[in-house]
């Protein structure tokens, strides 16, 4: 009979030859959002956290650290032991849009991570708030129009999704808006339903309860179709103003250097999570469609995604930081 210390020294090697995802995870796991609680990718994360922790048999923990346009909560995760224990569930600003907007960057996103699957996708629509609740589309850009510079439409921080999408359509149109920063979409969707700002293009999900509610009124959705959330509110192209074909989307990262049998094992149980019906429900819900898919195609969407968006900040006009 083996002496219990050498069984324990059996037992340490025996597990130590197992790959990375057999032992994966031992301990809680942190999916950083960075971005304050309350927005479009908290309420995503917080769904995924709690699908993803009951798979993997821990629990996983969503961690709000916002500024920057998302990249401070970002490099805490590139910086972050390539491990497993430390995700991101993030999308434009910090994946790709910053690269474009800020001098310096503490990371390169392609370089940066280690993508695992592209979670969902959703639309934006332009909203106006009590002030302008009986105008349409064609009003809001007759009244911007006659006072250049007056409408004041919030976003969630320089660079951030609302703001481009707010970016596009102003250029559409060929009119001048005021962009109030945000830290955040919950603090602008009050300062709107306030009155200090007059309008806002967000989250489909995050809006639709008060549009609902008839505390605000949506004009557009940004997308070339319909939302599924919203079927009554036509696109910006069908109101006749052609190029705006824009969406959110989330994508759940690692750091570099993560096993790629941990990505891979993170890969195979998101894209289960996302076939559960409950939660492409609760999804829909929050006016995102399920997406998923191969560890190759995500890192092949972000590479994309990487290449695309220079020049399209340069056409809007947002300013280096």
């Amino acid at each position: 009979m083996l002496k219990p210390a050498l069984q324990c020294i059996l037992w340490t090697l025996a597990l130590a030859a197992l790959p990375a995802a057999a032992q994966y995870p031992q301990r809680p796991i942190r999916l950083v959002v960075p971005y304050a609680p309350g927005g479009g990718t908290d309420n995503i994360a917080r769904l995924l956290a709690e699908k993803l922790g009951t798979r993997l048999g821990q629990p996983v923990i969503v961690d709000n650290k916002g500024g920057a346009n998302g990249t401070i909560g970002a490099d805490a995760v590139a910086k972050s032991q390539p491990d497993g224990y430390s995700l991101l569930l993030a999308g434009l600003g910090p994946l790709a849009v910053n690269q474009s907007l800020f001098q310096k960057m503490p990371y390169e996103p392609v370089k940066a991570f280690a993508p695992i699957a592209k979670v969902s996708s959703a639309a934006l629509v332009l909203v106006t708030g009590p002030e302008l609740s009986n105008e349409g589309l064609k009003d809001l850009v007759a009244s911007a129009k006659s006072k250049p510079g007056q409408i004041n439409m919030a976003n969630a921080g320089e660079g951030s999704p609302q703001h481009i999408c707010a970016g596009l359509f102003a250029r559409s149109a060929g009119i001048a808006l005021n962009h109030i920063p945000y830290k955040g979409a919950a603090p602008a969707i009050t300062d709107l339903l306030g009155g200090s700002v007059q309008a806002l293009c967000d989250n489909v999900g995050t809006v639709r309860p008060f549009i609902q509610s008839g505390k605000v009124k949506a004009l557009a959705v940004s997308t070339r179709q319909r939302a599924e959330a919203l079927p009554n509110v036509p696109t910006f192209e069908e109101q006749g103003f052609a190029g705006i074909d824009f969406s959110l989307w989330f994508m759940l990262v690692a750091p570099a250097g993560t096993p790629a049998d941990v990505v891979s094992r993170l890969n195979t149980e998101v894209n289960a999570v996302l076939k559960q019906p409950d939660m492409v429900q609760r999804l829909r819900e929050s006016g995102s469609e399920p997406t998923g898919g191969s560890v190759a195609s995500a890192t092949q969407f972000l590479a994309h995604e990487n290449q695309s968006w220079p020049e399209l900040v340069r056409a809007i006009g947002l300013r280096k930081q």
